[in-house]
């Protein structure tokens, strides 16, 4: 009767840790990574007449909140993203937009918005993938020219490479009023999104169905990639645990 009850503790030991760590799931933020800066900036808008980037904006929010308004920080000083046509766009949309490159850059202040926009200015990566793992989302533009491709590309990739994606350590050359042929959300009704010399976007884990580049030039460059944020691993403490539930049970059934 001893050993039974041991066996039946063992047993529900395993069941319970089993459940905390498979049905909690927990689901990583989202990231969209664009080549190059240029499309979002004040002219950016203005030589594209069918007015692409604004719609490319919005579609990037409601992908980010999955509808209806949201709440944006703007960590960046880059042309790309502090121009007033781009800040118009979302605010009279009903968005929060705030720019500012001095916010306390924390995963705790950065779950305080939908989403965190970013080019050029440097940024802690360690905060970034904890904060996209915790749910945030993240739109990083490269293509800046501030110091350098290879520099450019280094100071975001061990953020990328943590979600499978990477800039090129180069400049593609691509430039002008490209289209846009992808039926991913934040493409709807945009054909032509306007770019001038940017980083590559890379999958660098083509087994991550979550990266996936959505847009190529017609040489086979990444322009745009996205990260759709798929199910968190259960933390190492709650495997190990439930590992030694079954370990146990195992030793036990050796015994008998």
């Amino acid at each position: 009767m001893k050993s039974l009850s041991k066996l039946k503790a063992l047993l529900a030991l395993s069941v319970l840790v089993l459940t905390l760590a498979f049905s909690s799931t927990v689901y990583a933020g989202k990231i969209v990574l664009a080549n190059d800066e240029w499309q979002l900036t004040d002219y950016g808008f203005t030589v594209n007449a069918i007015n692409d980037p604004a719609q490319y904006a919005l579609n990037v929010a409601d992908w980010f909140t999955g509808g209806g308004s949201g709440n944006f920080l703007v960590y960046s000083t880059n042309f790309g993203l502090v121009g007033s046509t781009l800040s118009t766009t979302m605010t009279n949309a009903g968005h929060g937009w705030t720019i500012d490159s001095g916010a306390t850059f924390t995963v705790a202040n950065l779950l305080n918005y939908d989403g965190v926009f970013l080019a050029g200015d440097d940024a802690d990566n360690t905060v970034l993938t904890d904060y996209v793992n915790a749910g945030g989302n993240v739109y990083l533009a490269g293509g800046t020219g501030w110091g350098g491709a290879v520099a450019e590309a280094d100071r975001w990739n061990t953020f990328l490479g943590d979600f499978g994606l990477g800039f090129g350590a180069s400049y593609n050359g691509v430039s002008g009023n490209i289209a846009i042929n992808s039926a991913h959300p934040i493409f709807n009704n945009v054909d032509h999104l306007y770019q001038n010399n940017g980083n590559d976007a890379l999958d660098i884990d083509v087994l991550d169905p979550n990266g996936v580049v959505l847009v190529t030039d017609g040489s086979g460059r990444g322009l745009y990639a996205v990260y759709d944020g798929g199910p968190a691993v259960p933390e190492p403490a709650t495997l190990l645990l439930f590992g030694s539930g079954i370990i146990g049970l195992a030793g036990f059934k050796r015994k008998k």
